[in-house]
């Protein structure tokens, strides 16, 4: 069938700060494991090879990220605990601690421009291949993204209630369901033009530029709730293309209103790109 990355939980951030990136972690990640009814989480510390020696020429790009996958690198803290096994280690945690772990963890790794970073880990069992590993991914640009994704989508069996419990705990923007994600229009809308215009690290993430990132997503979040009544209101967006691009064009619509074309493409410069290259990315 063939591996692409899923997924389950997404959630857009205030800042690409250290403390926003902690934050925002500790959210997500203490959402999900919840959600999966976790016990423990087995996590790899250290670095694949082929991956270090690129950071050490200084020859990792995006390109390099998109071909290595969301997670970015995986870097090791120094630990002497844990069994090593070939070039990296696994260490089991209650999913209590790993939530705090995993947020240092992820709030400490450094930037390196236009390259997602992240960590992997496995749910009760340690992670041994594209069904097993999961990862906790953080994507930078002026919109920046924190995502918890799976290689093989076949490998993901969530227990009963998990979307309700994900929904509850509003520890995701945007949440996988069994064809189809579900959250706010405004965060929809947001990782669809993302996702064409920013995919993974793509873009400029000086505080400037996420600043102006940040009015937009307002400027969405007013939008939803004058098209929703309620700006907490639940979309579910189809995997129909169709639908999707029906969505799109509603929600551009709208926005051009209530923002009016001359402000929204000087916003949308301030963070990189224009008006004429946002209403057609996801046509």
């Amino acid at each position: 069938m063939g591996l692409f990355s899923i997924s389950p939980g997404k959630r857009f951030l205030d800042g690409a700060t250290n403390e926003h990136v902690y934050a925002a972690t500790t959210a997500l990640v203490s959402g999900f494991l919840h959600a999966m009814q976790a016990q423990n989480v087995h996590f790899v510390y250290g670095m694949y090879p082929q991956m270090r020696e690129l950071a050490q020429k200084g020859a990792m790009g995006a390109a390099d990220s998109q071909r290595f996958g969301a997670g970015g690198l995986l870097e090791s803290i120094g630990s002497d605990k844990g069994t090593k096994q070939g070039d990296h280690r696994v260490i089991v945690e209650s999913w209590e601690t790993a939530v705090e772990t995993c947020a240092s963890r992820m709030s400490k790794l450094p930037e390196i421009p236009g390259v997602s970073r992240g960590i992997s880990f496995g749910i009760d069992t340690e992670p041994s291949g594209p069904k097993t590993g999961w990862s906790v991914a953080f994507h930078r640009g002026p919109l920046p993204l924190l995502e918890i994704g799976l290689s093989d989508i076949t490998g993901f069996h969530p227990p009963q209630r998990w979307v309700d419990s994900m929904v509850e705990s509003k520890a995701a923007h945007i949440i996988w369901g069994k064809h189809s994600y579900l959250g706010g229009g405004d965060h929809l809308f947001l990782m669809l033009k993302r996702f064409k215009l920013f995919p993974y690290s793509k873009g400029n993430s000086s505080s400037e530029v996420v600043a102006a990132g940040q009015r937009l997503r307002r400027l969405c979040r007013e939008v939803w709730q004058k098209l929703s009544g309620d700006p907490e209101t639940l979309y579910e967006l189809s995997s129909w293309e169709w639908k999707r691009k029906r969505f799109v064009r509603t929600f551009d619509k709208a926005l051009l209103e209530h923002a009016g074309s001359e402000n929204l493409d000087a916003l949308l410069k301030e963070m990189g790109t224009r008006l004429d290259s946002w209403l057609p990315a996801c046509e």
